[in-house]
């Protein structure tokens, strides 16, 4: 008989080489199926040629965005006098720092990241040595050692800072993320209008409202219900470059908006706000306390919609889900109805943040027209990555809620298509579409749908059943018998 094991050099026991390909190879051989149905109405409108394939109702718009013309020319106005190709440099670095940013450590975090320090130090520098050196030798050595606890701890914790905006940073800012942002919020508003089109906000509620592209956004697809803006941004200079934009760039010009309101920090009034969003914010709060306690004010000044949109890097993505279950936590403490619309058609965990050995963050992906300014912007198309979540105060009536969302690339092959989807259970699933075995329209349906967009239809549960092993694999498994 083979040996099952063996010993590596350090001494350790370790599966032999034929039983671990054995082993590996068997479990690749299982297989999983599962089946999808078509929602009955869907179908068919699907059958009937109601709809085509390509526009189904799980399909989320659009896909790119550009700023509208007015817009534009507003935020080439108020360049001025900075010098162009200053102006736009400066707004590449401002994007890129952005996108690579965190969250302010905790306390804890610090405190242990410092410990594993200390111990490391330890054993280059024992304290034992202490008792051999003079009382000023003991000294300089301490200092020594201090400093290199403190140079490493500075290499390894984040120094994370909040961003200060004065008048030039805020025209930096308008010109390096407006077209982004803009595309951004215009997906995931969107998408809210085409889920709930019976909702007709009277109010909008912007905190970190910046330069307005909230704003902007809202009133381009609300503009005949929303009677009040209500923009809040501690950068008193965002709020008057916010302002200028509104009158196309151009000082004592009318604004194009009414009802727009300015504040530099939350009002203490609890009047109610039909759509609160928090966008490209939460990195600005100092610490997860400050972050919970304004998303419970917002909250509670919440009385329809609340949005929250972030970058869509792994640490944004975490943030947007931490707010996404705190408020969830907060909403079943206080005895109140809320779920959340999307992306995620289930109120639990983000399974994508869940193992902890997958650093994938959950994210979304768009495309726009960048702000051509200078001969720098060479391209026409640009893509940025995002993580919101929608969340409803109250109770829902909204069907397609369960509709498992795609998010990561499809994959279209011959005669099959592949979905990575997030499931109403709360999981992660890939699924293998087929015409035999899912049927032509589940099957043409995945093949036209992409990351983002929702599959009109029901998953069932997989059925995971071992393949037959080959003739090798069973020689083998013989051989190691």
């Amino acid at each position: 008989m083979a040996a099952l094991f063996l010993r590596d050099t350090a001494g350790h026991s370790m599966l032999s080489p034929r039983l671990f390909l054995a082993s590996t190879t068997l479990l690749k051989r299982f297989t999983s199926k599962i089946s999808a149905a078509v929602e009955p109405e869907v179908l068919s409108d699907l059958e009937k040629e109601n709809i085509k394939h390509r526009k189904h109702p799980g399909i989320v718009k659009p896909n790119h965005v550009e700023l509208p013309q007015q817009l534009s020319d507003a935020l080439k106005r108020i360049i001025g006098d900075h010098p162009l190709r200053k102006v736009v440099h400066d707004s590449q670095l401002l994007n890129r720092y952005i996108k690579s940013r965190h969250p302010p450590p905790s306390q804890e975090e610090v405190e242990h990241r410092k410990q594993l320090i200390v111990e490391e130090v330890n054993a280059k520098m024992p304290l034992e040595r202490l008792s051999t050196l003079s009382e000023e030798e003991a000294t300089r050595w301490q200092r020594k050692r201090e400093l290199e606890i403190n140079r490493r701890l500075g290499q390894r914790v984040y120094a994370w800072k909040r961003i200060d905006y004065g008048a030039y940073e805020a025209v930096v800012y308008a010109i390096g993320r407006a077209a982004q942002e803009y595309a951004v919020l215009t997906r995931v508003l969107s998408e809210l209008q085409q889920r709930d089109g019976q909702f007709k906000p009277r109010s909008f509620f912007d905190f970190g409202s910046g330069i307005g592209t909230g704003m902007w956004v809202a009133s381009e697809l609300w503009r005949d219900s929303i009677f009040e803006y209500y923009n809040v941004d501690r950068s008193r200079e965002m709020n008057e470059l916010s302002e200028l934009i509104l009158q196309g760039g151009l000082e004592n010009k009318q604004r194009s908006l009414k009802n727009v309101f300015y504040r530099q920090f939350l009002p203490a009034i609890a009047t109610k706000y039909e759509l609160v969003v928090i966008s490209h914010t939460l990195f600005e709060l100092s610490d997860q306390q400050q972050r919970e306690e304004v998303l419970l004010n917002l909250w509670r000044k919440c009385d329809g919609y609340m949005v929250i949109v972030e970058e869509g890097t792994r640490r944004g993505s975490e943030l947007v889900n931490e707010a996404r279950m705190f408020l969830l936590k907060s909403a079943l403490q206080a005895e109140e109805k809320a779920h959340t619309l999307a992306p995620c058609p289930h109120d639990q965990r983000c399974p994508r943040l869940s193992d902890l050995a997958d650093r994938t963050p959950c994210n979304f992906p768009i495309t726009y027209a960048p702000l051509r300014i200078s001969s720098d912007v060479k391209s026409d198309r640009a893509s940025s990555l995002y993580s919101y979540v929608i969340l409803k105060k109250g109770a829902t009536a909204d069907a397609t809620r369960p509709w498992p969302r795609i998010v990561r690339p499809t994959l279209v092959r011959s005669k099959h298509s592949i979905c990575r989807t997030c499931t109403a259970a709360g999981n992660l699933q890939e699924v293998i579409f087929t015409a035999a075995k899912h049927g032509k329209q589940a099957y043409r349906c995945a093949r036209v749908s992409r990351w983002g967009d929702r599959l009109p239809m029901e998953l069932g549960t997989p059925e995971t059943k071992p393949s037959k092993p080959s003739k090798a694999e069973t020689t083998l498994l013989d051989e190691l018998a």
